[in-house]
């Protein structure tokens, strides 16, 4: 069954336009992660401790968020424009593909395929290894909104991922008897693939709001004492003055200037 116009155009209505702001935001995420990356590898390089771990994993999970709506949105885009049927079932098996792999990326199954439970590939998750840990560690007054977005992606367990599983395995993989995959392409119902789609994009949606308020509490804690973020900062500099010579002073003052602008990073 094809997608009806009521969900057509309610996806139409808004989806161009996320994608546009996403692309545009990970991409700046992207400059940023790889400019904390440089500084890690210069600090490392001089013996110095890096403060920008919990940022940087908070950067870490906001891409992989980035990236996996960027591909659905694309998937959907590919329905919405394609002329033929078998674009409407190839980006259908797509999205399959995307929800299934990203909500494993995001917050992994909680059993195995006997039905037994086992957390440890959840416990290796960016939401739990990552972002949780920020959370504990840094800002325990988010635990609340955490917690909330954590039921989130358990209640999404309802779908039916025996299913998509299927329906993933015969889109990558194929099989050695190709009627069954054909079978499945022809059985699938592309209106129930948007009707998945829509709780998991709101869950995409969510953890970006989420993850910039977090990011807002680093801000906060940091307008919080200026003075001592400012003299750490201040310190990495002055360590890193001390390894100036004629041969790398260029390079010694770029990254003194970048080190220095985080000041302004964490005040914006």
């Amino acid at each position: 069954m094809l997608i009806t116009s009521d969900t057509k155009s309610n996806l139409l209505n808004n989806v161009e336009t996320r994608l546009n702001e996403r692309s545009s935001e990970l991409d700046n995420l992207v400059n940023l992660f790889s400019r904390l990356e440089a500084f890690e590898k210069f600090l490392n390089e001089q013996k110095i401790s890096s403060p920008f771990e919990g940022l940087k994993n908070l950067l870490n999970f906001r891409i992989i968020v980035g990236i996996i709506y960027l591909d659905l949105c694309a998937a959907t885009l590919t329905y919405l424009r394609g002329k033929y049927q078998y674009e409407a079932i190839n980006a259908s098996r797509q999205m399959i593909v995307v929800i299934n792999e990203g909500y494993k990326k995001l917050y992994h199954f909680d059993t195995n395929k006997k039905g037994e439970k086992n957390l440890k590939n959840r416990n290796e998750s960016f939401w739990v290894k990552e972002v949780g840990q920020i959370i504990n560690t840094h800002l325990p007054e988010y635990r609340q909104q955490y917690k909330t977005l954590t039921q989130k992606f358990n209640n999404y367990l309802s779908v039916n991922f025996e299913l998509l599983e299927m329906q993933r395995n015969l889109s990558v993989h194929y099989d050695k008897e190709p009627m069954k995959v054909y079978k499945m392409m022809t059985e699938l119902d592309i209106e129930e693939s948007f009707k998945k789609l829509i709780p998991f994009l709101d869950i995409l949606n969510s953890l970006f709001v989420f993850t910039q308020e977090v990011a807002g509490g680093f801000q906060k804690k940091t307008e919080q004492s200026n003075l001592k973020q400012d003299q750490r900062i201040d310190s990495i500099v002055g360590l890193i003055d001390k390894h100036k010579s004629v041969e790398n002073e260029k390079l010694i003052n770029e990254f003194k200037e970048q080190i220095l602008s985080l000041k302004k990073l964490y005040r914006r």
